[in-house]
């Protein structure tokens, strides 16, 4: 029986399907197909999964006729799951084809440093398979011709919310100097960040160590602890205070996954629309299922998180030199900070 696909709610039409495939590991034999499913899509909660299993969307190559929830996998089988495009892929897509207007801010014949939109995934990962920066930079390089698109790697990552500044290598013999620095942090990392409350000291530094929360509804979520995380450095500097809202500087010393995120919200001063270190967690949760209302977002006050990858200092290994890039705070943010009351 052919996979039955989700409808519109407002339109009725029957929406996209895109199919991921996952390959059983032998560690992951016998395990329920919703519970390994679970563990590959960790960007879905184990109740939409057993949806997509109800409704058709879920195929294992060896088996026949309607799956259920609790049927143990075998190693080496494959497991295709079709799932609707999100809302951001269609609407993108439906604007510009997948053709992304990336602004470029550094090019020569080794590197390209581009300033990624916020909510633009770096590469295709999870749920978001279109309209990423590497497929976007990949397609331009082919039309223009005279590149080898597997050349076209990423220097270094950038979470789905941020923008700024992202380092793209676009030749291989550079690209390990260049990876190499970001590996030993010898990369300077500036970014500038909205977040709640006014803080009070000029700069410091947040020396708190970093590993996977606990008691969290999000199973990848960080959080300070102290007998188990992994050492993390943050420097900070404020730039302006406004009335409830405070535009600080980062510097990061260490590269712990969402280190910054996780730093400023230990010490109560969570980025403004962070959606899973900020005022709830239940947000991520909500934004993961589609459920985000006007209320939600009312009280998340932006639609991304106010994270900007303002500045990179690197040796540009081509060159021979330190050169620095440098992204402007995005027009979102600023149009966010004139509404806000500066103090003196």
């Amino acid at each position: 029986m052919p996979p039955s696909s989700p409808h519109n709610a407002e339109t009725g039409l029957p929406e996209p399907l895109r199919e991921i495939e996952f390959k059983v590991r032998r560690r992951e034999e016998g395990s329920r197909l919703d519970h390994f499913l679970d563990g590959r899509m960790v960007w879905r909660s184990r109740s939409s999964i057993q949806k997509l299993i109800a409704r058709g969307q879920v195929v294992c190559r060896s088996q026949r006729g309607a799956l259920k929830p609790a049927l143990r996998v075998k190693g080496g089988e494959v497991v295709a799951v079709k799932i609707p495009l999100p809302k951001r892929d269609l609407d993108g897509l439906a604007l510009d084809g997948g053709a992304l207007d990336l602004e470029v801010l550094f090019e020569d014949r080794w590197i390209v440093a581009v300033n990624k939109p916020a909510g633009i995934p770096v590469h295709p990962a999870g749920r978001l398979l279109d309209r990423t920066v590497i497929t976007a930079l990949r397609r331009r390089y082919a039309e223009q011709g005279g590149i080898d698109t597997a050349d076209i790697k990423l220097c270094h990552r950038l979470d789905l919310e941020t923008s700024g500044v992202l380092l793209v290598s676009k030749d291989p013999i550079s690209m390990p100097a260049l990876a190499g620095q970001f590996e030993n942090r010898s990369v300077a990392k500036e970014y500038l960040a909205i977040v709640h409350g006014e803080m009070q000291a000029e700069s410091g530094e947040i020396d708190l160590p970093i590993g996977l929360a606990k008691d969290s509804k999000i199973r990848l979520k960080r959080g300070i602890c102290h007998e188990t995380g992994q050492s993390a450095r943050t420097g900070f500097s404020v730039e302006r205070r406004y009335e409830g809202f405070t535009l600080v500087r980062l510097r990061l010393f260490t590269g712990r996954h969402h280190q910054l995120r996780v730093h400023l919200a230990a010490i109560g001063h969570p980025i403004v629309g962070d959606k899973v270190y900020g005022l709830d967690e239940d947000f991520f949760l909500m934004y993961l299922d589609d459920r985000l209302d006007e209320l939600a977002m009312a009280r998340l006050l932006l639609p991304r998180q106010a994270l900007h990858a303002h500045r990179l200092r690197i040796h540009h290994t081509g060159l021979d030199r330190e050169i620095t890039l440098e992204a402007p705070l995005p027009k979102e943010l600023g149009e966010f900070l004139s509404g806000c009351r500066e103090r003196s």
